[in-house]
């Protein structure tokens, strides 16, 4: 047979057989997934009247419509609210019942039925409702609401819940409003936001220290007390575990004593015998107050006993390496006894300070000048090895620990 022949009848073949649909590799449908998150994620989905959701093994897609959840606000018909929680998308927002009200008697047409359900939720006092906000929301604010936020709420959807999803919930986030403070950290490597914000409008941060196990660490509460001074916050550090030392406040280390010499207020605690912890109560009531720290610490043993309907899942220190092990995933609000907050937040071993160039760390560095007045001959001096450095001079007369001169060294090569 020639091979003209050959493949004329090879193409008559293939017109007679039926076509048979190509299955698409595990990667293209993996590929094509992502895609859509990252389209969600973006924003760019909000903007969508569908989506697309893909089962586990990729098959079935099914349509879902996305309402745009503010094309039914009007911000005059927003009420405020306060963050307790951030998750994905959604975040649990605390609102007085008059505030409900207001929302409800905004959706209603009917006066009579209005006044009638205006009665029935104010006699339940405030409630904590979930709140979707959208990723144009993130976008406005440069991050994700955090805890302590006050935020504008509206109504989407006229009944309740209709599930865990994006777009479902009730109630949407128009606005976070302006914050007073903020305490930040640095975000996660392949974070968009290169800072994540622990809590915002407080008055005062409160650092928990643990005495031993795990031991003290200079340099994190340096950064911490950075970050406090940045904001113009009150620092306050607590010192855990004091029924670990025999000696009582005379067996702490130098390292120690020579931080408390810097800190604003200084409260020694212990959760087992008591001591400290009338003190520390009434440093908290009437003001709201982010408790953070190091993982292992006691912050989440502390917490409880202050706040027993927290009840916050604590952890043992780890035998091996001497570091806690994190109990807390995500910053929560509570309400303290007596008045004001206490914001728990995740254990961490690092807060940044990547809007801080050297020469400002080289003038604020905590415990350098008396009185927090720059006195060197230079006023770019990084107090390495300039000439008329005030801060060499009090190394020298022994004003100035060793160990702190360390610590800063070592957060001005971090920023280097």
């Amino acid at each position: 047979m020639r091979l003209d022949d050959f493949n004329s009848e090879m193409d008559n073949e293939l017109d007679e057989a039926p076509l048979q649909r190509v299955k698409p590799s595990r990667r293209d449908h993996r590929s094509r997934r992502i895609d859509v998150m990252r389209e969600l994620e973006s924003g760019v989905v909000d903007e969508r009247p569908v989506k697309e959701r893909f089962s586990r093994e990729f098959k079935k897609a099914k349509i879902k419509k996305i309402k745009d959840p503010l094309e039914k606000i009007d911000e005059k018909d927003c009420v405020e609210g306060l963050v307790l929680e951030v998750h994905r998308r959604t975040c649990e927002v605390r609102i007085d019942a008059a505030a409900a009200v207001q929302i409800a008697d905004a959706q209603m047409a009917d006066t009579q039925s209005a006044d009638v359900q205006s009665a029935d939720v104010q006699s339940a006092g405030s409630q904590t409702v979930t709140a979707m906000y959208r990723a144009t929301t993130s976008k406005a604010l440069g991050e994700f609401p955090a805890v302590g936020d006050r935020v504008l709420l509206g109504q989407v959807n006229d009944d309740g819940d209709s599930g865990e999803g994006v777009g479902s919930q009730k109630y949407c986030v128009a606005r976070v409003l302006p914050r007073k403070s903020v305490l930040k950290r640095p975000g996660p490597r392949d974070s968009f936001y290169k800072q994540q914000t622990l809590a915002a409008n407080i008055d005062q941060v409160v650092i928990v220290a643990s005495v031993t196990q795990p031991e003290f660490n200079y340099g994190f509460m340096d950064r911490f007390l950075l970050a406090a001074n940045l904001n113009d916050l009150p620092f306050v550090l607590v010192l855990t575990k004091m029924d670990l030392l025999p000696g009582g406040e005379s067996s702490l280390s130098a390292d120690i004593r020579d931080f408390m010499s810097i800190a604003d207020k200084v409260i020694p605690v212990s959760v087992k015998t008591g001591e400290g912890l009338d003190r520390l109560r009434a440093e908290l009531v009437g003001k709201s107050s982010v408790f953070s720290g190091q993982s292992g610490v006691g912050k989440s043993t502390l917490i409880n006993e202050l706040v027993p309907e927290a009840a916050l899942e604590t952890g043992e220190v780890r035998e091996r390496d001497g570091k806690g092990r994190h109990t807390t995933t995500s910053s929560s609000l509570f309400d303290f006894p007596g008045g004001g907050f206490v914001i728990d937040t995740p254990g961490i071993r690092s807060i940044g300070l990547m809007d801080m160039d050297g020469e400002t760390l080289a003038k604020i560095f905590p415990g350098f000048f008396e009185g927090d007045l720059f006195t060197c001959k230079y006023s770019n001096c990084l107090h390495l090895k300039e000439p008329g450095c005030a801060v060499h001079a009090a190394l020298d007369e022994g004003r100035v620990s060793r160990a702190r001169y360390a610590s800063y060294l070592r957060i001005l090569n971090s920023k280097n």
